[in-house]
């Protein structure tokens, strides 16, 4: 069973599909490894804890809020 701990890191990857940006890109552009970015995306990663650039990257490449 794939249990998904955090589920409004989803909206992560779907915003990051909706708006054509590769998950490589992305993720150099954060600081992170893309199979981080991949488990943030899944849900199994709390995006809380990302580093503050991380965060402020994310928050402002797909125009959303990681709180």
């Amino acid at each position: 069973m794939d249990t998904v701990t955090f589920p409004g890191a989803r909206v992560v990857g779907a915003r990051r599909r909706l708006l054509g940006i590769g998950r490589a890109e992305l993720a150099q552009e954060a600081g992170l490894p893309p199979a981080l970015l991949a488990q943030l995306e899944a849900g199994h990663y709390d995006p809380r804890s990302l580093h503050e650039l991380a965060r402020r990257v994310l928050a402002r490449r797909l125009d959303i809020t990681l709180d």
